[in-house]
């Protein structure tokens, strides 16, 4: 990884590094994907609180609530933590690690990214029913100085709202002794639950410490336009449906919440789908790797990320352009070129800043022909120039380039959704010509097949 994903390392990072090959995360996308092969796409309507009609898509619905829903319509949300327990919130669209395509949570984080485990509370977001309990592993995204501790056991819960609109909260350090009771008594935490447990706005749900809460949020009834191909997420059919988190909030602690954001540009929340089709910009997938979910066989799923490609705004400073790249490690002169913590994790993806003054990935098409881009590690820095430290609420935060160019990329659009891709690590933009056999195709996912089934 480059010098932008440094000062995470000590929290937010043990999350990235970790959680993308663990057998937890793996399985929850397994067991979804097998449900996803099993229904066909179904927008069904259903009425709201108030009388309205709201038309949602009923597989995702399946896939998320396991058929524990009632109801449809988004409600109104407060915060996942309590505000005084709360330092600073970061955006949808962060990349890192195995996460090349822009992630589709936001983080809460602590006062102290130092504190020890079960530090803060995690309270329920709004009413509704605590529908599944995930093992998520031990010591996920636990800071090294917290391993002496007796438990180091983390979970992910999902909140069904309505069956149209879910919350889930991940990485969770303990449960509460109030939900704990309500499980079953031969409950295995290593085995998850699915039920109904009823829980309320405000409600501990369990502790978090000196990391990140993961928070998703889907509205089912409102699906992201800037996907040039929904096919592509047929493996994880929720993605298309990531909500705007500030759009929901409850008016009375709203400003309070966004007060907490360290990103100020529009949107807010910030974003993950940024595809105009037909020219460079968004999500890219390998040909044969059947879209995001990097295969068609139950196994592929251990290295999903391995043949996706985004190019994006970055999360914070969207003035600027990152690239990150599933297999950049597989490229020539980029083994063992990298000190940081992509190659500690062995994900062989990288993550780099378009060097400032690059073409607009939004105007490159198939009449650009063959197109250049350097590629620079990237640092944060305060409106005052000094670095910012990842670790702590600032606003105005601006994303900048290193002097030195870590590789060159050539790319060219050979098609509307068909993209010719090639990484040169350690060269400048003079030091490269053409493509060679190296050269990796892309498109938009557009043919992907249903996940397949994991039944035996």
């Amino acid at each position: 990884m480059q010098e932008n994903q440094k000062g995470f390392g000590h929290y937010l990072l043990f999350f990235f590094i970790v959680v993308v090959g663990i057998t937890g995360l793996v399985g929850w996308r397994v067991y979804e994907k097998h449900h996803a092969s099993n229904d066909k796409d179904k927008m069904v309507s259903a009425r709201t609180s108030t009388g309205a009609t709201v038309t949602y898509d009923q597989t995702a619905s399946r896939m998320l609530t396991n058929g524990h829903c009632s109801g449809a319509g988004p409600v109104k949300l407060g915060p996942f933590m309590p505000l005084d327990q709360v330092g600073f919130i970061l955006p949808y669209g962060l990349v890192i690690g195995g996460h090349v395509t822009p992630i589709d949570h936001q983080y809460y984080n602590g006062l102290d990214v130092h504190a020890l485990r079960d530090a803060y509370d995690v309270i329920a977001p709004a009413d509704g029913t605590l529908t599944a309990i995930e093992h998520r592993g031990s010591r996920i995204n636990t800071p090294s100085h917290t391993n002496d501790v007796p438990s180091s056991d983390e979970y992910r819960l999902t909140i069904v709202h309505t069956c149209s609109f879910i919350t889930t909260l991940d990485l969770q350090t303990s449960l509460s002794d109030e939900i704990k009771k309500q499980l079953p008594a031969n409950w295995d935490p290593n085995k998850g639950w699915n039920g109904e447990i009823k829980v309320n706005k405000g409600e501990v749900l369990g502790k978090i410490g000196g990391q990140t809460l993961d928070i998703f949020v889907w509205d089912l009834s409102r699906k992201l336009t800037g996907f040039v191909s929904y096919n592509a997420y047929n493996s994880d059919q929720w993605k298309p449906f990531t909500a705007p988190t500030s759009e929901y909030l409850d008016p009375a602690v709203k400003s309070q919440i966004t007060a907490k954001y360290v990103r100020t540009a529009k949107p807010i929340d910030g974003q993950i789908d940024y595809d105009i089709d037909g020219k460079l910009i968004g999500n890219w997938f390998q040909v044969g790797t059947n879209g995001y979910m990097g295969g068609t066989r139950p196994g592929d799923v251990q290295n999903y990320w391995k043949g996706h490609l985004s190019i994006a705004p970055d999360f914070i400073d969207p003035t600027q352009v990152n690239f990150s790249i599933g297999n950049y490690y597989s490229f020539k002169g980029a083994s063992g070129s990298d000190q940081d913590n992509a190659s500690k994790e062995n994900s062989g993806a990288g993550q780099f800043m378009a060097k400032e003054g690059s073409p607009d990935p939004t105007k490159i098409g198939q009449s650009s022909g063959l197109t250049k881009y350097e590629l620079v590690d990237k640092s944060y820095v305060l409106p005052n120039g000094q670095p910012w430290d990842n670790s702590s609420f600032a606003t105005g935060i601006r994303a900048k380039g290193s002097s030195q160019v870590q590789a060159t990329v050539l790319v060219q659009l050979v098609g509307q959704r068909s993209l010719k891709f090639e990484v040169f690590p350690g060269k400048t933009a003079s030091q490269v010509g053409s493509f060679d056999d190296q050269a990796v195709m892309y498109d938009r996912g557009q043919d992907a097949k249903p996940a397949p089934s994991t039944a035996t």
